[in-house]
Parts: C-alpha cells; sequence; structure tokens
C-alpha cells in the first residue's frame, strides 16, 4: 500500500481532463465538419492518456520515496555481517 498523499478526485488535473474529454466528445459528436470531428476524437483519446501518464509517474514517485524510507529505516551492514 502506498503511503502518501494525492489529491486524486480533487485534483485540478482530473476536472481538466473531464472537461477535454467532454469538449472533445461533444465536438467529434455535434459537428458537421470533419476536421473538427477528426481534432474532438482525439482530444477525448489524447486528455485521459495524458491523465493517466501524469497518475503513474506520481504514484511511481510515491513508490521510490517509500522504498528509500524503508532501505534506510534497515540501516547499513557493518563491515563484518557481510563477510
Amino acid at each position: 500500500m502506498l503511503k502518501g498523499q494525492t489529491n486524486g478526485w480533487r485534483s485540478s488535473e482530473l476536472w481538466i481532463t473531464c472537461f477535454g474529454l467532454l469538449a472533445g466528445v461533444l465536438a467529434g459528436l455535434f459537428s458537421d465538419a470533419t476536421w473538427a470531428q477528426a481534432l474532438g476524437s482525439l482530444a477525448a483519446v489524447i486528455c485521459p492518456a495524458v491523465y493517466a501518464n501524469s497518475r503513474a509517474q506520481i504514484k511511481r514517485a510515491l513508490l521510490a520515496k517509500q522504498a528509500a524510507a524503508e532501505v534506510a529505516a534497515l540501516g547499513k551492514p557493518t563491515s563484518s555481517e557481510g563477510v
């Protein structure tokens, strides 16, 4: 289990992504122009992917911090322990 604070659903990053996703879907569905449909579809795909990547980076950073803390808590072995 990760120990660390993330904003989760309260993050502005999530709401911006949801807004971009919704705008992309609406542009793709309700536009008569082919270019708007293509850009809307692209936005609807890219927004969630960018959000997922950003969350993965945060989780990796928390895991690295937790692992470093656990290693530090174990202490460094003395030279006689390794022999």
